[in-house]
């Protein structure tokens, strides 16, 4: 037989055991002790709602055993107490209540001041659900997303029910979501046929997906439900969602409710109908729902002897003729006796009262919706609930002494305290005595605190079963069951791949992708020297959408473009670019990109791929510093771009365009609106690569049509595509700067030899203060272009090495490539002064010699780009 080892001893489980159920079987009845008072805790609900049966489960704190399944070699103990759970010293707590009211905490501790440090190191040791583990390797969970059209959660007969109902209607994509198997936890009789029937019928069902052992943590605003499951995080997006998470038995308040051997009856019936272990030897029942029937009969059938049943006059007529004890109708259990364990319970109606000796007290009294998650959604939404948890809250007698909230300890003269106090409302009495805080989250006591709100009120209607008041309800917020942080981390070690409209094109024609900017881009489509001779001598096209792309507009625009950026913006004429650095207050160069002037007010501004994100947020972070008017809207995902590089790039388009782009009606450094192959565009003449080029700037959704047709025209010319490693050397040729690998991040204008991008005659723009100190100061450090003589056979492998001085490092190389054009090794590189000047002349770790060349390599008078 396969076993557990429960602090340091092996116990033995059968399939389809629980941990609470092996250990049941086993004999355990102390499973914890309470956080106050240490009091025993034995095995309560069944459900995972309450802390009773909370246990280390191999080194993790704070796991529901009652729903947790026996695995061979688990490691499981207990915590709390010393020295051990079951002989607890603390236990004296439990006589010393009158020293520990309701909000000692912030009573007791404040003269003098020393005395709260000490008592806090002090109740940590005390109290707590175990110690976090230290050494335990961080397991890796898988986060993915799904979109359905409705997500039920909660897999009982309601939830079922829905979910075909919901195929009916004509739903095309149902998700179901269960937190433990569909009915595991039901006891054989006519509700677990009916479970088993609704489940075959579902399942059936091609649009219905089950899934199970996943707890829906919440119902976010969108709608959102993240589900969290053995090793991974589903976020569900769904059009409608189904609340059919059921009830939760009512937890009682009586003197002694809090005994080993109380329990409800779902625990009790579970043990017993599911797991074959008698709950105990001499029961006394209380049944006021018709579950607590089903449940009667399965403690009978499972060999347990009842005493006495407790039972609504409305149910009497529909008990068993036998095994039911002495039957008291209309009677309600008054108190519970015992020391480790129950021992007796008295039973009591009008003018009578009767002890009776037993080990089990089984209570089915009422059912408390569990409508957590539905009262975290938005009026609204689409989100339905239906079963018992649209079922009314039941409002009981809530007067008698007793443990109401099972986490925290809180009794009902805490509760009672607290109201003299002052505390009169539900949210502040939960905060003040912390009822409904610990790990139940209120499921369990969450109902009393209401009752007795609503009994203590001005206006309360003591009327039973009617729903407690909306307001009386503390909010509910996720996560609505306990979830790890290793769970909500998912899918951090995961890269999510952002894609352009052409990607499929892409990898249809071969082209090796990788990450850059936080896109998947092509490095190349076979050859990329083959695709930098198209560029230089032909034409070739390139996927360039993952640039970021904004548009400016409104009354402050002008303004906001000419203090943000530190070139002149007022002489940009309707239908020209400008190249744009962007600077932070600092005067640190942190993006470039260009500056288009569509008039009216309206502005276009292309940046970095990997800056789109960031960009946004600053532009609309100086939108409102400066106070200003200024609608800002970012077109990423919206539009794709392909660039139409080479000297035939205006010949391909003249095959494609009835508009007129020569150099006179589209010059360089314009744009124009013209249509090609049927996709209107926003050409925009860009020099990156050195040659004549139109950036296609189009509607995404039309991107494929447009780049096949560019393709397929450009046959006549030997039109190749080009992906980044062809870029690489284009760009460099030219002397353009890749920001991040060819900058520092405190690199300025004047560093990058590039001042001609800042205009240091306007007021004010950011970063001009800072500019103006640092134009005071020596310049130590600057951008240089370099060509090589001798070194690594891969000119690459140049990159990222040092260059030296006299054998001293005052520098290094960023960039570097042969160029066949140039027939020469070029690079780029930053280097420090020495001696007050910049030498001509470096090596580089390899042995290469390095001379200090002026940019461009490649055309330096850009004859080529501007044809």
């Amino acid at each position: 037989m396969s076993s557990l080892v429960f602090e340091g001893r092996a116990v033995p489980f059968q399939p389809g055991d629980t941990v609470a159920s092996a250990l049941y079987r086993d004999g355990l009845r102390t499973f914890s002790r309470s956080t106050k008072y240490h009091r025993r805790r034995g095995l309560y609900c069944g459900t995972g709602d309450c802390p009773n049966c909370l246990m280390t489960v191999d080194g993790l704190p704070a796991v529901h055993t009652c729903v947790t399944t026996c695995l061979e070699g688990m490691r499981v103990e207990r915590s709390g107490g010393w020295p051990s759970a079951e002989r607890d010293v603390l236990h004296v707590t439990d006589f010393l209540h009158r020293m520990m009211p309701v909000g000692f905490y912030y009573k007791t501790f404040i003269r003098p001041r020393f005395a709260w440090p000490v008592a806090e190191r002090v109740i940590r040791r005390a109290t707590g659900l175990g110690a976090l583990p230290e050494t335990t390797a961080a397991a890796r969970h898988v986060v993915h997303h799904e979109h359905v059209e409705v997500l039920v959660i909660g897999g009982g007969i309601a939830g079922l029910e829905a979910a075909r109902d919901a195929v009916s209607a004509g739903a095309s994509s149902v998700l179901v979501c269960d937190e433990g198997r569909v009915g595991e936890r039901v006891a054989p009789g006519p509700v677990l046929d009916r479970h088993r029937s609704l489940e075959a019928q579902v399942r059936a069902l091609d649009a219905v997906t089950v899934l199970e052992n996943v707890t829906a943590l919440g119902v976010y605003e969108g709608l959102h439900v993240p589900l969290a499951g053995d090793g991974e995080l589903v976020h569900v997006h769904p059009s409608n969602v189904i609340v059919a998470t059921g009830a939760i038995e009512e937890h009682a308040v009586f003197p002694g409710n809090d005994l080993p051997g109380v329990m409800l009856g779902r625990a009790a019936a579970a043990l017993g109908g599911v797991h074959g272990v008698r709950a105990g030897e001499r029961a006394v029942v209380a049944v006021r729902t018709d579950e607590g029937l089903h449940h009667l009969r399965t403690l009978l059938a499972s060999g347990v002897e009842v005493v006495a049943s407790a039972v609504s006059s409305e149910l009497a007529h529909r008990l068993p003729d036998r095994g039911l004890g002495e039957v008291v109708v209309g009677g309600e259990v008054h108190e519970a006796h015992g020391g480790s364990s129950l021992a007796s319970v008295v039973l009591r109606r009008e003018g009578w009262a009767k002890r009776f000796d037993c080990d089990l007290l089984v209570l089915s009294i009422g059912l408390t919706p569990r409508d957590g998650l539905a009262r975290m959604a938005l009026p609204g939404e689409g989100v339905t609930v239906v079963g018992d948890a649209a079922g009314a809250r039941h409002v009981d007698a809530c007067g008698d002494p007793g443990t109401v909230c099972l986490c925290e300890d809180v009794w009902m003269h805490d509760l009672e305290q607290a109201w003299d106090e002052g505390y009169r409302n539900t949210e502040i009495l939960k905060r003040y005595t912390t009822t409904t805080m610990g790990p139940c989250q209120g499921a369990m006591c969450g109902g009393a605190l209401s009752c007795f709100a609503a009994s203590r009120g001005e206006d309360a209607r003591r009327v039973a079963d009617i729903p407690a008041p909306p307001a009386l309800r503390t909010t509910a917020r996720p996560p609505a069951r306990p979830v790890t942080l290793e769970t909500l981390a998912a899918g951090v070690h995961e890269i999510v791949d952002k894609r352009t409209s052409l990607h499929e094109l892409h990898v249809a024609a071969g082209a090796r992708l990788d990450r850059s900017g936080g896109w998947l881009r092509p490095l190349t489509f076979g050859d990329w020297r083959e695709e930098y001779r198209a560029v230089r001598d032909r034409v070739s096209i390139m996927d360039v959408g993952t640039l970021g792309k904004f548009t400016l507009a409104g009354p402050d625009a002008d303004e906001l473009v000419d203090r943000l950026f530190p070139c002149r913006t007022d002489d940009l004429a309707p239908g020209r670019t400008r190249y744009v650095l962007t600077l932070d207050e600092a005067g640190y160069v942190m993006d470039d990109g260009l500056l288009a002037r569509l008039g009216g007010g309206e502005w276009y501004l292309t940046t970095t791929s990997g800056a789109a994100g960031r960009s946004e947020a600053r532009l609309r972070n100086f939108v409102d510093r400066l106070g200003l008017d200024v609608h800002v809207l970012d077109r990423t995902s919206q539009w794709g771009a392909i660039n139409v590089a080479g000297p035939h790039a205006r010949d391909l388009l003249g095959r494609l365009i009835d508009d007129a782009i020569d150099a006179g009606s589209v010059p360089y450094s314009g744009f124009a609106d013209i249509t090609v192959a049927g996709v209107r565009c926003r050409a925009i003449r860009s020099g990156f690569v050195g040659e004549l080029a139109f950036e296609l700037h189009h509607p995404r959704r039309r991107g494929p049509e447009l780049w096949t047709a560019l393709d397929e025209a450009g046959l006549a010319w030997g039109l190749r595509p080009h992906g980044l490693d062809a870029l690489e050397l284009l760009r460099l040729e030219k002397g353009h700067l890749y920001l991040g690998q060819d900058t520092l991040p405190d690199d300025t204008p004047v560093k990058l030899r590039m001042p001609w991008a800042v205009d240091m005659s306007k007021p004010w723009f950011v970063g001009k203060r800072a500019l103006e100190r640092m134009g005071a100061l020596p310049l130590t450090r600057r951008h240089v272009g370099l060509e090589f003589d001798g070194g690594p056979a891969d000119t690459a492998e140049l990159r990222g090495e040092p260059l030296l001085v006299a054998g001293e490092m005052v520098g290094r190389v960023t960039s570097a490539e042969r160029s066949p054009v140039l027939d020469r090794a070029i690079g780029l590189g930053w280097m420090r002064a020495v001696d007050g000047g910049f030498p001509d002349r470096l090596s580089t770790g390899s042995g290469a010699s390095a001379t200090v060349a002026s940019t461009p390599f490649y055309d330096p008078e850009g004859g080529r780009m501007r044809g």
